[in-house]
């Protein structure tokens, strides 16, 4: 009994702190929703086609998140892309069905692995210069700056660049899978594993309608998730400079965990139709 008396006290405490993170998380999810509500707002209003900081701040973000990545993407499409379809078919004949060359590669190649792949990638290259950016807007004080002149900031600062996010994720998703195939047929013609010809009739076989729209739907809304996610933080670093690291961090790995979280959701969506 004097067990129990002595460490019945902590109880308490140890249920106030999962009480208060939970109610943190709960309040941390309500603001992210928010915010997500009033750039949706902003941007079903369309009056951002009319200003053009909105569209310079938007060219800006494009050029930086989409075309200085090319190079890059090029070199995922060798490295790994490449590789990845020249393994398809060694796979499939273990099987002894090379029939399945061209589902597999759509299936896993092109609807899963590439805008995963470059949603991540878009988040290491550009996801951590946005968040360090609004951060230090938000620690010197040029949002409220703008709030201050009747700017919406949801409008000049953040919608612009999710819309850069999501057409650049669309244009690199779509070259990273043309490049994957097209490389990775080369390989298997260079190697006599199966014409070129026959590979992309396979992979032609292969691919669907629905498939190609999924992938699509994917290379536009994971990054905007992440996006989201990382303005979302850069916001929170109050007037603290010291924080922008903090925030930065805890935005990539939300963000990560955000676009995880949504593929296992569309994955057991489709299980079920």
């Amino acid at each position: 009994m004097q067990y129990v008396f002595e460490k019945t006290p902590g109880w308490p405490a140890r249920a106030e702190r999962v009480g208060d993170a939970t109610l943190h998380s709960l309040k941390g999810i309500a603001d992210f929703q928010g915010f997500i509500a009033d750039i949706i707002r902003k941007f079903l209003s369309f009056s951002w086609l009319k200003r053009p900081a909105v569209m310079y701040v938007f060219i800006r973000q494009l050029y930086f998140t989409g075309i200085e990545s090319l190079p890059w993407v090029l070199m995922m499409v060798a490295l790994a892309g490449a590789t990845a379809v020249y393994s398809v078919v060694p796979f499939a004949r273990q099987l002894h069905d090379t029939s399945l060359i061209g589902t597999l590669v759509n299936a896993l190649l092109v609807q899963e692995m590439t805008p995963l792949l470059i949603s991540i990638f878009l988040l290491v290259r550009s996801g951590v210069a946005v968040v360090t950016e609004i951060g230090n807007m938000h620690v010197r004080g040029e949002d409220m700056l703008l709030r201050s002149m009747g700017i919406s900031v949801f409008e000049y600062l953040f919608l612009p660049r999710l819309l850069a996010f999501a057409m650049s994720g669309l244009i690199l998703t779509i070259l990273f899978a043309a490049g994957s195939v097209w490389l990775g047929g080369l390989m298997l013609a260079w190697t006599d594993q199966m014409t070129f010809t026959r590979f992309l009739l396979d992979v032609r076989s292969g691919a669907s309608l629905d498939g190609l729209l999924l992938l699509a739907a994917k290379a536009v809304i994971y990054p905007l998730l992440s996006c989201s996610m990382l303005l979302f933080q850069g916001c929170r670093a109050r007037c603290n400079p010291n924080l922008i690291p903090v925030c930065t961090t805890r935005g990539v790995l939300w963000a990560l965990m955000l676009i995880v979280c949504v593929d296992v959701l569309i994955a057991v969506l489709r299980s079920f139709l």
